[in-house]
C-alpha cells in the first residue's frame, strides 16, 4: 500500500519524520493510522487532495491537466496497439494514434520536468509507505507541496492502471468510483443529472 506524502522542510526537525506532516494536507490522515484505521489509498488520497483548500486554482489546472494527459496517453497507446493487432491495420490510423502519443507524452514530459521530488520510505502498517519530499531546499509552499502529492499520486496510479478510479463528478467534487459505470459521487447528484438530462425533460 503506498501514499504520498510530503515534509514541510527537507531539513526536518528531530522526531519529525515527514509522515505526520501530511496531516496538515490531508485532514485526519494522523488520526486514522493511529485509530488503527487503514491508510488511504493512493485514489483515496488523490481525490482528497484535488478536493481540498490548499492547491490554487492554476495549481489544481495543472495537476488536472496531468491526469487527462495520463488518461490520453493510455487510450493512445491501446489504440495505436489495437491497430497493430489488427488483421488489415489501417496505416494512416496507426500513424494518426502513434503521432498523437508522442505528442501527449512529450506534453507530460514536459509537465513533469517541473516537479523536482526525493523518494521516502517510511515502515507504517502492513506495508512501506512510499512519499515524496520536495527537493527544494526550503521545502515549498503549501500549494507547492500538495501538488507535488497529488501529481506523485496520479502517476503511481497511471503505473498501475488505475488512474480512472478517480473521477470528477457534475458538481466538480472528485470521487473514487466503485464500479466502472459509475460517474457521480451521490445518488443526490445522479438524480439531478438525470432529472436535467433531455431524455427525463
Amino acid at each position: 500500500m503506498l501514499a504520498v506524502k510530503m515534509a514541510k522542510s527537507r531539513k526536518r526537525a528531530k522526531g519529525n519524520d515527514g509522515l505526520w506532516a501530511v496531516h496538515a494536507i490531508v485532514p485526519g490522515l494522523s488520526e486514522r493510522l493511529l485509530k488503527g484505521g487503514r491508510p488511504p489509498t493512493l485514489s483515496d488520497l488523490l481525490a482528497e487532495l484535488l478536493n481540498g483548500h490548499v492547491l490554487t486554482n492554476d495549481s489544481k489546472r495543472r495537476v488536472e491537466r496531468i491526469i487527462e494527459l495520463l488518461r490520453f496517453q493510455k487510450g493512445y497507446a491501446s489504440q495505436f496497439t489495437a491497430c497493430l493487432d489488427s488483421p488489415e491495420p489501417d496505416n494512416g490510423l496507426t500513424d494518426v494514434y502513434l503521432d498523437s502519443l508522442i505528442e501527449c507524452n512529450r506534453e507530460l514530459s514536459e509537465s513533469l520536468f517541473n516537479y523536482k521530488v526525493i523518494p521516502q520510505i517510511h515502515p507504517v502498517g502492513n506495508a512501506p509507505v512510499l512519499y515524496f519530499l520536495s527537493a527544494e531546499s526550503n521545502g515549498g509552499s503549501p500549494e507547492k507541496q500538495t501538488e507535488i502529492g497529488a501529481v506523485m499520486c496520479a502517476l503511481q496510479l497511471a503505473e498501475r492502471d488505475q488512474i480512472d478510479n478517480v473521477r470528477e463528478c457534475s458538481c466538480g467534487t472528485f470521487f473514487v468510483a466503485g464500479r466502472i459505470d459509475q460517474h457521480y459521487c451521490s445518488v443526490k447528484c445522479r438524480v439531478k443529472a438525470h432529472q436535467s438530462s433531455d431524455e427525463f425533460k
